[in-house]
């Protein structure tokens, strides 16, 4: 989109109601959250505040997209509703257009999507399988930070840059009837994860427990995937990673606690 120079020194629009019971209900609110800035900790201010913010709400021709509504809900917690904006012609959206808004994608489609891209990048058909289905397990089970949207910037970025590999072996440094140290050489943690899970699945099965530790193993998905391999198998499953700094301690401000 084209702009004139005189649009690129308009200062930007700044809301403003224009009708005279939402200004002052406007100010009133602002004045409320200027005047107490720890009210939303305060039962009697969380209440007033409610209260004005839904007197703002009916006032005519308020901007449902105002700043307040968002500060009432994530700040105050009142949630304010509004009705389904009319299109143009008076007339609200049909089901029809609602639905070509609303599109989803089939879990079975985007397996078949991130498979065909770890066989791109030289995983073995075998390998690609347990990668796509351990991902996409994290989208069935609505844990979105650990499926789908992983796959570029955690395995596909990082096997461009070396980080780690597609087709790398499984190697058994030591073990005993009950526990093992495998090393993952910088494979795809997410079909070494579930190889080792499978090797402490067969010990418990044969000697009450089996716990497998891993060297080298790289991202290796949602640690609640391998657990669920243990109880479909009839275990009690526990699984855990290491991780790089990334959350604070309480009260603390520098990360040192994985995730």
């Amino acid at each position: 989109q084209r702009h004139s120079n005189n649009d690129a020194r308009r200062p930007p629009k700044t809301f403003m109601p224009t009708n005279g019971a939402s200004r002052t209900s406007r100010k009133e609110l602002l004045d409320l959250i200027g005047n107490n800035p720890g009210g939303h900790l305060d039962e009697s201010s969380r209440f007033k505040f409610e209260t004005k913010l839904r007197a703002y709400a009916n006032t005519p021709n308020v901007d449902p997209s105002d700043v307040l509504f968002a500060i009432g809900s994530s700040v105050y917690g009142t949630n304010i509703s509004f009705p389904v904006q009319e299109q143009t012609n008076g007339s609200k959206p049909s089901d029809e257009e609602e639905k070509e808004t609303n599109i989803i994608i089939d879990f079975d489609y985007m397996k078949a999507f991130m498979k065909d891209v770890f066989l791109s990048y030289g995983v073995k058909p075998v390998h690609a399988e347990t990668c796509s289905e351990v991902l996409i397990e994290a989208d069935r089970r609505g844990i979105d930070s650990h499926g789908f949207g992983r796959l570029k910037p955690i395995y596909c970025d990082r096997m461009d840059q070396g980080i780690l590999w597609p087709d790398k072996p499984i190697d058994v440094i030591k073990q005993t009837d009950t526990t093992a140290l495998v090393d993952g050489n910088l494979g795809l943690g997410l079909y070494i994860g579930p190889h080792c899970m499978q090797m402490a699945i067969d010990k418990a099965k044969k000697h009450g427990v089996g716990f497998v530790v891993v060297q080298n193993s790289t991202h290796y998905g949602i640690a609640g995937y391998y657990a669920t391999m243990a109880t479909d198998a009839g275990c009690i499953g526990l699984s855990g990673t290491n991780a790089r700094p990334s959350i604070a301690p309480t009260f603390g401000v520098e990360p040192m606690f994985g995730e």
